[in-house]
């Protein structure tokens, strides 16, 4: 009988518990509880944007902490987690997201796509199935800009049901995604749901990752903005500071 992944730890990082594990750990994991759960999961793929938003916003904050698993996306993160003694690992959305596909093929997991474009899902999806034959991809639904009344969330959650999906890839951006999964907690279909913005667009080949070297010494956010600067310089600027700010001023 194949053992199960262990439940993986955390560590508190300004008291937002984030979860220590490599990627092969988490993402078995990760298989094992989309297959066996019977209620709706919330994974919440944090860098400093999400922290420091959390921190700084206390009904955001108070959401955030509402989701079962907070998997640390950004290296400042990492290297504070490291500097508690813990062997922690990035755990990037768009890494977990190929690790829980290609994992998930033996096991039968299905996995739903929520968010995007339909030229972005239509290429993600053919991408991530070109990569890793055999993955079941049980839906999607690309919804309109703007807010949602509803019915179009209820029409999501009807969508996801009959999907069958034991993974919703949830790609609507932060704060939105966050926001949308611990809002409608108590309404969404029994899943693991993953908050993991940007990676519908980099897999789908429409938004060049950066490097890996880049993304490993904690510069990402600077290869972003260079390539991005109207649309991302006052996130950085704003949440950015905040960060240098709260590891000045307060416990981690």
């Amino acid at each position: 009988m194949k053992e199960k992944a262990t439940e993986p730890a955390r560590v508190g990082i300004f008291g937002v518990p984030f979860v220590v594990a490599d990627l092969e750990q988490a993402s078995m994991h990760f298989v094992d509880k989309a297959r066996s759960t019977q209620v709706p999961l919330l994974s919440a793929h944090a860098d400093v944007h999400v922290l420091t938003r959390a921190l700084h916003d206390g009904s955001y904050g108070q959401g955030i902490a509402k989701f079962d698993y907070v998997c640390p996306d950004g290296m400042p993160i990492v290297w504070l987690m490291r500097r508690k003694g813990t062997a922690a690992c990035r755990l990037y959305g768009p890494d977990v997201m190929e690790w829980v596909w290609d994992k998930g093929r033996a096991a039968g997991v299905r996995h739903f796509l929520l968010g995007g474009t339909e030229e972005a899902v239509a290429r993600m999806s053919a991408n991530l199935s070109a990569r890793y034959p055999g993955v079941e991809i049980a839906g999607h639904y690309c919804p309109p800009m703007g807010a949602w009344d509803a019915s179009l969330n209820a029409e999501m959650m009807q969508r996801i049901r009959e999907s069958g999906a034991h993974c919703v890839w949830v790609g609507l951006g932060c704060p939105k995604q966050e926001t949308w999964l611990f809002t409608h907690r108590e309404q969404l279909p029994p899943a693991l749901y993953f908050g993991v913005g940007a990676a519908f667009n980099f897999h789908a080949g429409l938004v060049k990752q950066a490097p890996a070297w880049v993304r490993n010494h904690g510069f990402e956010w600077l290869w972003r903005l260079c390539r991005e600067p109207r649309r991302l310089f006052k996130r950085y600027l704003v949440h950015n500071t905040r960060f240098i700010w709260y590891c000045l001023t307060r416990k981690v």
